[in-house]
Order: C-alpha cells, then structure tokens, then sequence
C-alpha cells in the first residue's frame, strides 16, 4: 500500500456520518409522530356514532346524487333522477319488463303474419295482447306465468307442429 492511501485526509467519511444520523434521529421523529397521530385517530373514532353519520336522510341523499349522476350520464332514464332506491329498482325491473313483453308482442305479431295467419286472428291477438302490455306490471309477472303454464294454455309448450 502507498503512503497516499493509508493516510486518513481530514474531513473524510464526515458527511457520511452525518447523512446516517440525521436519517436516524428523523425516523426517530417521524415514528413518534406517527405514534401520536394513530392515538389521536384511535381516539377520535371511538367517538364516531355511525347511527348518526349514516342516517337514511343522508343515504337517501346519497342515492339521490347517484341516481342523478347515472341520469346525466345516459344510464338511466330521464325522470328516474332522485328517485329513492326502492322505486328505482322497481322502476328499472318494470322498464326491462315492458321492454320485453313489447319484444314478444311484436315477434308474436311477426309470426302470425309471417305464417300467413288469418287477418282477423292477427287483429284479435292485437287487440287482446295489447291493452296488457301497458296496464301490467312486473310485480305482477307471476300471474301471466302461471296462467300460461295452467292446463288449459300448456299444450302450446308441448305440442309439435305436426300434431
């Protein structure tokens, strides 16, 4: 080894030394900040009455910026904007609802006419199915089921063509 490199030159490894305590006495600082803010924070929410803080005018006001928020953006229908939840969904299921029962209506209708039905059948279908189309609601969905699936309309779900 040379002379030059065995000597310690004066000042060196100073900053070193320096940087690492002041990281160390920072952290030091920093987990006792820590320490006492998560006490203060631990304190504060036990106080916390989440009855009160979530009450149902708040959730209705909530559901009502939503509801808003989606009307705005094109996801729900004009008109449903502020509706509580409950009348939401059931407006929502009873816009899908009508939506199909329309669908089969028109298929239906395409398929009388389409099979060469009758003019008269086609115009009593219409006029039988149609006013149930707009006074129905989903709610209510059960008793078009259970009348189709009753003895006297079940033969249409188990017959052949060639029957």
């Amino acid at each position: 080894m040379s002379e030059k490199e065995s000597k310690v030159r004066l000042g060196e490894g100073i900053s070193e030394g320096v940087k690492s305590k002041v990281n160390q006495e920072a952290l030091g600082i920093c987990n006792l900040l820590l320490e006492r803010l998560f006490k203060y924070l631990e304190g504060k929410v036990q106080d916390i009455d989440f009855e009160k803080l979530f009450s149902k005018k708040d959730k209705e006001k909530i559901v009502s910026l939503w509801s808003s928020t989606l009307e705005e953006k094109g996801l729900l229908p004009k008109g449903y904007a502020g509706l509580p939840d409950n009348l939401l969904i059931d407006n929502m299921h009873q816009d899908g609802y009508m939506d199909g029962l329309y669908a089969g209506y028109a298929l239906s209708m395409i398929s009388l006419v389409d099979n060469n039905a009758p003019k008269e059948l086609i115009l009593s279908v219409r006029d039988e199915v149609r006013p149930n189309l707009f006074g129905h609601h989903y709610n209510d969905r059960n008793k078009f089921y259970n009348l189709y699936k009753s003895e006297k309309y079940s033969w249409v779900e188990n017959s052949n063509k060639e029957d």
